[in-house]
């Protein structure tokens, strides 16, 4: 039977992050390619006709981090877990299901999972990526316009600092396109974020606006880049 790998910790979220929402990571076990896939069918959000098409024990494990921490959350914000299901819709965002559920938001990287509950009916994001050393050439994949104009000569300049503000366009695009609900269908070239917190976004014709909170966090001793988007 599948069991966490240590105590989940509550993520401190930043000051004007969106009211009522409640946050924690756990680490994700280490797995090697040949490891075997772990047995995670007795967790209560575990989709089995998803689970049992995991290829790659490493994949097992970030779901079954994930669901858990979502059973974990709703007990610590006084929700029956038994109350409520996951379901996913047509851009495979998933949503819980029962009365007045929480909005929803999960990520995983680095060998983290988080999860995050929001405010009935508010769009929230969530996404984490330790600092790590970003190549000049993945700008190509995430920015244009201005933004990448910007971020080309930060890397003329200092590399280093150039590579910890790109993490953060990255880590902040990603938590946009999880609030937005459309993953890669908003590619994220198409929007800017370097020095925003607040974007405005047109999506099939509608603008729609979004608040950014990004901040640093020491997870498992490691410095990680973290940010919170809101659909408002």
């Amino acid at each position: 039977m599948w069991k966490p790998l240590g105590e989940p910790k509550i993520l401190n979220l930043p000051e004007g992050a969106p009211v009522e929402t409640i946050a924690a990571w756990i680490r994700v076990r280490p797995t090697s390619p040949t490891d075997p896939i772990p047995d995670v069918s007795t967790l209560r959000f575990v989709d089995l006709s998803e689970s049992s098409r995991f290829v790659m024990a490493k994949r097992a494990e970030e779901h079954a981090a994930a669901r858990w921490l979502i059973e974990h959350l709703l007990l610590k914000s006084g929700r029956d877990p038994n109350l409520f299901k996951i379901e996913r819709d047509d851009f495979r965002r998933p949503h819980l299901v029962g009365p007045n559920a929480p909005s929803l938001t999960i990520t995983h990287s680095g060998g983290f999972a988080a999860v995050a509950l929001g405010s009935e009916g508010v769009d929230i994001g969530l996404d984490l990526e330790p600092v790590t050393f970003r190549p000049r050439n993945l700008l190509c994949m995430m920015s244009s316009g201005e933004e990448r104009a910007e971020l080309e000569c930060l890397y003329d300049l200092d590399e280093v600092d150039a590579s910890s503000r790109t993490n953060d366009v990255w880590v902040a695009k990603e938590a946009v396109q999880k609030a937005a609900g459309l993953g890669m269908g908003l590619p994220p070239q198409s929007f800017e974020v370097y020095g925003r917190n607040v974007i405005d976004i047109g999506i099939e014709d509608v603008n729609h606006i979004f608040n950014i909170h990004r901040w640093k966090a020491i997870l498992n001793g490691q410095l990680t880049s973290l940010a919170i988007a809101e659909k408002v």
